[in-house]
Formats: structure tokens, sequence, C-alpha cells
């Protein structure tokens, strides 16, 4: 192959420093989801699991989103919309991210709507969007140990400017972001999806299995939403391994490389 005659002893030693390097850990994209691939509902249910949620074509972040309107029952099996994946153990060193953008009309303060990663077994439990108990924008992190919090409203929020504001519904694009390790889940969120982080919040965890397999966006746990649905947009969840295991790996590529010329 042409592209093994650049790698001289040089440029080996050269790749396997930029290997090694702390700041070269690479994300891994488990999920990266826009919805503009589908063309209908029904193509997104094929692909989806659909409760309540349909296709808008029209409203995204941009382009389309999934809408969930909030309104089945409590439990009904309706109020969720889930995507699974093979199942993530995250051991020391690693990290996985979720993020979210959902949009609130700004209207009400009594939505139960969150965008949601756990266990399908139903442990493991994260959840971020909007809650009315307490409101309005909030999180809870359960099932990982004795402690957890059940819903925590964002508190100390600032503006983009750092001036402090009340936790109260914001019309727009937000988004919310978990970075789970085998010791604690860092939360933020980001209002209008503009880059300025305007709260933060850090739930240490304790768990005895840290699995991962199924992402839910809708009402948590099933409940409805009197306060109304929202949008969904630009699903996100990404692995980062364990450094020395990586570097390990890509040391072994650059190892066969050299080898091959």
């Amino acid at each position: 192959m042409k592209v093994l005659k650049t790698f001289g002893p040089l440029s080996i030693a050269a790749l396997a420093i930029c290997v090694l390097s702390p700041s070269s850990a690479i994300a891994l994209t488990i999920i990266n989801e826009d919805f503009e691939s589908y063309g209908d509902t029904a193509a997104l249910g094929g692909v989806w699991s659909l409760g309540d949620g349909t296709l808008d074509t029209v409203n995204g972040n941009p382009g389309q989103s999934l809408d969930h309107p909030g309104t089945a029952g409590s439990f009904s099996g309706g109020n969720t919309n889930s995507l699974s994946f093979a199942e993530i153990n995250l051991g020391p060193g690693e990290s996985l991210t979720y993020s979210a953008d959902i949009f609130d009309d700004g209207s009400i303060a009594n939505n139960r709507t969150t965008a949601g990663i756990r266990e399908a077994a139903g442990a493991n439990i994260i959840e971020m969007g909007m809650y009315n108990s307490p409101s309005h924008y909030a999180y809870r992190v359960i099932l990982f140990g004795p402690g957890d919090p059940s819903w925590v409203a964002f508190s100390n929020l600032i503006d983009d400017g750092g001036s402090p504001i009340d936790n109260v519904p914001v019309e727009g694009w937000h988004r919310f972001q978990a970075t789970i390790t085998d010791s604690e889940v860092a939360l933020s969120l980001d209002l209008n999806s503009d880059g300025n982080i305007n709260g933060t919040a850090v739930v240490p965890i304790s768990p005895i299995d840290l699995g991962f397999d199924i992402l839910r966006l809708g009402g948590p746990s099933d409940l409805s939403s009197a306060g109304g649905g929202v949008k969904f947009d630009n699903v996100s969840l990404e692995f980062i391994p364990e450094p020395t295991t990586l570097a390990l790996a890509s040391l072994a590529s650059v190892w066969m490389l050299s080898r091959r010329r």
C-alpha cells in the first residue's frame, strides 16, 4: 500500500509520542442522531422504538427533530421513545458523554420531559430536562448506590453574561449534557445551545455494575406531562476508552505498520 511508504523511523516515533500523549484521547461516537435521515415517522420508527413520538420535519435545531407531545397517561408505556445500543460498561479511566437538545416553548413550568440514559434492566438511571417538582430544569441520578439524588433542580444558574438568573422556563433550544465516569456524573445546562454553560452539577456515584444500553426521550418513567410536550434534537453518545488501553492498541497498530513496511 502506498500509504505505508510514508512511515519512516522518525515518523513512526512521532506517531507513538502522539498516541501516548494524554491530550490525544479519542472519543468514539456511539450515537449521533440529528433526525435528518428520516423521510417520515414510519422511517423514524424503524430505528427508534416510538411511544407518542413523531417526526417534525420543520422545527429542529436545525432541520428535523423528534416531537414529543407529553400527553400519555402515567406508566402507559406510550410516553417514552427509546433507542437501544450494545451495552457499555465503564471501567477506571473511561468516560461516557451523553447530550441532547430539548426545545422548551417557555410557556409553563409544569413539564415532565427528559433525555435519559440507563440500563434497560432498570439500573443506573440518569435523566435531565424539565421536571415540575422541583421545577424547572432538573436532573436525577439514581440506582447507582445509596444517597442518589432523585430530582434536583439546577441551582446557581447564570445568564450568558455571568449574572444569576432564576430557574424558570426559557423559550428556545437547550443543550443538556452528562459526562459519566466510574466515580461521578458531571451535568451541564446550556440555555439556547450557544456554547455558554448556564448551570452545572456533579453527583458522586459508587456503582456495583456501571452499565448502559438504552436512551429514552420523553416522560421520565413514562410519566405524563401536564405542561405539554417538547422536541428533541442532536442526541449524542460518545465513549472515551481508558488512555493506557487506547495507547497500547494504537502502538500495536504503529508496530504493525513498521513491520509491514
